[in-house]
């Protein structure tokens, strides 16, 4: 494989080759060339291997040197190199330095040289921590001595402004002339030893510097609202350890933010704190979290998860080696055995029903038995009712709490067996009662909407991966275990399967996995439902297979599948969920996530640096130093090419570039379904058509073996296809792959049809969810059925990373051919689904094509009108201002003005355009638009409707209030009578 063309990096590549040997990292700089250096060294978030920046030193032309200088900066060895050249110009070769510099020069040396006060900026101006070198540079001066980190930390909080050498001098000599101007020898001017410091300058970047407790005994040095205000912002881990360890729970409080934060997560910095004082398992900590972290309004404070608040009342531990359950302090039990106040909450209360604390369960049990508020939801259903009884009951003396709580209640239980069943329970002094009862109900089936109601409060579902990474490992965890254990709620995985088959679920497939996808954590999830729950690219709920027992974990890495084009959305959650934690054992590691997830390009940036540096040394051979495995350029070369489209996992990739460096060609190396979207395949173009023939039996072949995963190359697979019988295809997971589609590429136009045809139902929606060719769509509409057309419609649309400069872009495939041929089939169901999907928005395209559907037109060769289906019509035509539902979103565009529908017209009458700071919000029909609106309402006898545009007139039209034109439709709504509107409409001018 070629590389003297390269000019680019993917930085998948660069990735991978920062754990390249010196040797083998310089052989690369020099193969590449000018531009394929300079396209490394344009990175900036990914540094090229030591042994790739040595060559561009000691090698490189001035611009690649000035560039290595910018972006990466010089290490000492790398400037001596650059300064015994002597051909790089003074002004580039005064600014490398001649190699022994205290710190290299770039970044490093002009934080070295700028003052310490504040934050540090790097070469660029962007505020920063200090640099490895310089803080192992500065612990080096330092050491041990803590009178002269003190000093530092004075001289700093006085405003000392010199760079930092001058710093670590004045710190080290106490004899030094004066620090600061006016100060005495050996002193820091107003600096009291053991007084409280009020910062001029910044000084958080020192504390977490400090060895032993020097960071506690430093910030005990802070004034209190000068440390209040450091903890607000604090991000170091260091720092915010060193905050916890002061015990003052201001501080504590402004590292959640203060009083002044919306009670929720809000990103990774809140996450971080939160497990920072999590892991403590310290009683007094764990109180403070509960009744103390929450302001006192709901808008403020900071609040915790359900389950997590759970879990502290509980006694769990979050941190390794802590006892089980950890103590709990007298402020905890009142809050277990007194009556519900805060932390207390209705989401609370629904997870204690069957807590392993009998108090708590008790709480749950005594707070379902008042009115609910507002009229709200019911606390408990009566089979979680029973469970906290029999939690409750079982407790020593149970009996006799359930009996003093029950007490002069009974009525208050809703449910009459339930009732039965506690009166049963307190007269025989037993549980027994209510674990009949319990068991009773869970043979009568029906439960399982109320547990998905209760596993959704542990994690709610329909979890993304970022809101995913906001949560600790041990809330997924114990959510996992929850859910997995099922221990009140068994699935009945029939009535799963029967929902799920449901037409209404079928038709909202979003929404069903939204409601039922939290079933992915069971360890126990038959394959067929985790098929048919499992989106077609993975998210937040799929990665609750990790939970599970190490088999299920495994196939779900295998299974899934990002595709290229979809970076980042799955990889870093995925890979996060793998890594060790305090208090979690993962079911996979991050070898693990590596070794069977794909693409590998996905994985690369979150993978723990070491697990891919024992997959690359495996792969290319012992490593020739310390700084990374020997292989030569050839395979890293290879790797240059192959990154940018190749699917498979990391091992897989690593073997073929190896196959590749050894004399393999492309197509004899190369996969498949990584070949056939790779830059290789014009030259082979010939060879498959030649080879599969004008026959679409061997087309359908390769299609179904590629869509199951064939692993060999294009010739077995062209050997595979055109053998009598074929060759049986091994059941795959019909991963986001562009392969099937990318060889039809390849097939005749007349031979599309009768392909298509003769494929699976399966094979199919891979090829819709992949291809960007507006013929192979426009034969899979023509050979489909509904789940086809669902795939249709909601596919990505996973372009091929080779360059296709012919092919449509995702958008106009969608628009300009999805839409149109599936309008064309004259389907009720294809219509309604255009309806509430692609047709919903505000623009007069999408409201013609909507009233064409509901007037039945046809938009095919069909002749007789198209039947709508009902519950399209049913989305709004029934509604009425009485009723307590909103009308669909899609109902919401001005241009229904012209709709005959009532129900549409109004919702044109009633759009309104926002205001900006000067012009209030208006309507964006003009007078006489909203009177052939309201004529329309009228003239089908919609008073009420009319009726409701009236009492919500609360917009102006562009031009003025219009008041006549409002008492206009009063007239008309008073006299049951669009005749006065008529006239109106009429009336010249």
């Amino acid at each position: 494989m070629s590389t003297m063309d390269i000019e680019g990096a993917d930085p998948a590549f660069l990735l991978l080759f920062r754990h390249a040997g010196r040797s083998a990292a310089a052989q690369v700089a020099e193969a590449l060339g000018p531009g394929g250096r300079a396209a490394i060294l344009r990175q900036r978030r990914c540094a090229p291997p030591e042994g790739f920046c040595d060559w561009v030193a000691g090698h490189g032309d001035g611009a690649e040197v000035a560039a290595l200088l910018e972006r990466r900066g010089l290490t000492r060895a790398q400037a001596a190199l650059a300064a015994a050249r002597g051909d790089l110009g003074p002004e580039l070769a005064a600014a490398v330095g001649t190699g022994h510099a205290a710190v290299p020069a770039g970044d490093d040396e002009a934080q070295w040289l700028a003052s310490p006060a504040g934050t540090f900026r790097n070469a660029h101006g962007w505020s920063v921590p200090p640099s490895p070198e310089l803080t192992r540079h500065l612990r080096a001066r330092l050491g041990g001595d803590e009178r002269a980190w003190l000093r530092v930390f004075e001289l700093l909080a006085a405003g000392f402004s010199g760079n930092l050498p001058a710093l670590l001098d004045a710190a080290l000599d106490e004899d030094s002339p004066e620090a600061v101007p006016g100060a005495a020898p050996g002193t820091v001017p107003g600096a009291v030893p053991g007084a409280l410091v009020h910062p001029k300058n910044e000084v958080a970047w020192l504390i977490p510097l400090a060895p032993g407790d020097l960071p506690r005994r430093l910030l005990a040095r802070i004034a209190p609202w000068s440390l209040q205000r450091l903890a607000h912002g604090a991000r170091d881990a260091g720092l915010v350890e060193a905050l916890i360890d002061t015990g003052d729970r201001e501080v504590w409080a402004h590292l959640f933010g203060g009083t002044y934060r919306l009670a929720s997560r809000t990103g990774e910095r809140e996450a971080e704190v939160e497990r920072a004082f999590l892991r403590r398992d310290d009683p007094r900590i764990n109180e403070w979290l509960l009744t103390g972290l929450l302001g006192p309004g709901r808008d403020r404070g900071y609040r915790l998860e359900p389950a997590v608040r759970l879990a502290l009342l509980e006694g769990r531990p979050f941190g390794p080696g802590s006892p089980d359950p950890l103590p709990r302090t007298p402020a905890v039990h009142a809050a277990i055995e007194a009556p519900p106040s805060p932390p207390w909450d209705a989401d609370l209360l629904r997870l204690c029903f069957d807590s392993r604390e009998p108090g708590l369960a008790a709480q749950a049990l005594q707070a379902s038995l008042q009115e609910p508020a507002g009229g709200g939801e019911e606390l408990l259903t009566p089979y979680q009712q029973l469970v906290a009884g029999i939690r409750t009951g079982e407790s020593p003396d149970g009996t006799a709490r359930l009996r003093s709580l029950l007490a002069g209640q009974e009525t208050r239980v809703r449910d009459a067996e339930v009732r039965a069943a506690f009166t049963r329970a307190v007269a025989e002094d037993s549980v027994r009662p209510l674990r009949e009862a319990a068991e009773a109900r869970r043979e009568r089936g029906g439960l399982l909407d109320e547990a998905l109601r209760v596993w959704s409060l542990r994690l709610p579902a329909g979890l993304r991966p970022y809101r995913l990474g906001l949560f600790t490992q041990t809330e997924l965890a114990a959510t996992s275990r929850a859910v997995t254990g099922a221990g009140s709620y068994p699935v009945d995985w029939d009535l799963v399967r029967d929902r799920l088959a449901d037409p209404d679920v079928r038709d909202h497939r979003g929404s069903a996995r939204e409601r039922y996808g939290i079933l992915l954590a069971h360890a126990d999830c038959p394959p067929d439902v985790a098929a048919a729950l499992t989106a077609p690219t993975p998210g937040g709920l799929d990665l609750l297979r990790l939970y599970s027992g190490r088999d299920s974990a495994v196939t779900a890495l295998t299974r899934g599948n990002l595709g290229a084009g979809l970076r980042g959305c799955w990889a870093g959650p995925a890979m996060a969920l793998a890594t060790p934690r305090p208090g979690w054992e993962p079911a996979v590691t991050p070898a693990d996530v590596l070794a069977h997830a794909r693409p590998a390009q996905d994985l690369l940036a979150p993978a723990p640096s070491d697990a891919v540096a024992a997959l690359v040394e495996g792969a290319f051979g012992a490593a020739e130093s310390a700084d990374g495995p020997a292989s030569g350029a050839g395979p890293w070369l290879a790797l240059l090419r192959l990154t940018r489209f190749f699917s498979g996992p990391l091992p897989q990739l690593l073997r073929t570039a190896v196959r590749l460096a050894e004399g393999g060609t492309p197509l004899d190396t190369v996969p498949a379904a990584d070949f056939l979207v790779g830059p290789d395949l014009d030259p082979a173009a010939g060879l498959v058509r030649e080879r599969l023939g004008s026959d679409p039996g061997p087309w359908v072949r390769a299609v179904r073996l590629l869509a199951a995963d064939f692993e060999g190359t294009l010739p077995e697979l062209l050997d595979a296809a055109s053998a009598e019988p074929a060759a049986q295809a091994r059941p795959g997971a019909a991963r986001l792959r562009c392969a099937p589609a990318a060889l039809l590429d390849l097939a005749p136009r007349a031979l599309l049809d009768a392909v298509v045809g003769a494929l699976d139902p399966a094979t199919r929606v891979v090829l819709a969810r992949t291809t960007l060719s507006p013929d192979l769509v426009r034969s899979l509409v023509g050979q489909g059925d509904r789940p086809l057309w669902d795939a249709l419609l909601g596919a990505p649309h996973v372009g091929r990373p080779a360059e296709a400069p012919d092919s449509a872009t995702p958008r106009d495939l969608r628009d300009e051919v999805v839409v149109p041929a599936l309008l064309a089939l004259d389907d009720p169901w294809v219509n309604a689904r255009l309806v509430r999907e692609a047709f919903a928005g505000t623009d007069a395209e999408g409201a013609a094509r909507t009233s064409a559907v509901l007037a039945g037109r046809p938009f095919g060769p069909r002749e007789q009108p198209v039947p709508v289906l009902p519950r399209l019509r049913a989305d709004f035509a029934d509604w009425h201002p009485g009723c307590a539902a909103r009308p669909p979103e899609w109902t919401r565009n001005p241009h229904f003005w012209t709709s005959p529908e009532p129900v549409l017209a109004m919702q044109a009458m009633m759009y309104v355009r926002q205001g900006n700071h000067q012009d209030p919000p208006a309507t964006v029909l003009s007078v006489r638009q909203s009177l052939l609106a309201a004529s329309t309402i009228a003239g089908a006898g919609r008073f009420d409707l009319l009726e409701h545009v009236v009492a919500h007139w609360h917009v102006r039209y562009p031009y003025g209030e219009c008041s006549a034109i409002r008492e206009l439709f009063e007239r008309a709504v008073r006299q049951r009578s669009a005749a006065e509107i008529d006239r109106e409409l009429s009336a010249p001018g």
